[in-house]
């Protein structure tokens, strides 16, 4: 049996694959930034995106919108975002 998420037209691997490694935050740890396309409502248009749970919005120009996950594992993080979400 498959589900169908009404959040995402992209699966977590597309969504991790797409990501950009940033420098690690003061703390260390590894952060990621992923374009705010990629968590549009499935369906939707161009501009209708959400923020997904665990991120940061992205307050830099370099790649436009977009959110910053800090994570060691982040096909689990993308995965968690979009479960919580639907």
């Amino acid at each position: 049996m498959t589900t169908e998420t009404t959040y995402t037209p992209f699966t977590v691997a597309e969504i991790a694959e797409e990501a950009l490694r940033l420098t690690n935050c003061v703390n260390g740890n590894p952060r990621y930034y992923i374009s705010a396309m990629m968590f549009r409502r499935a369906g939707a248009e161009a501009g209708d995106f959400y923020r997904p749970k665990y991120c940061r919005k992205y307050t830099g120009k370099r790649y436009g919108a977009g959110w910053v996950f800090t994570s060691y594992n982040l096909k689990t993080s993308i995965s968690q975002a979009i479960e919580v979400a639907s």
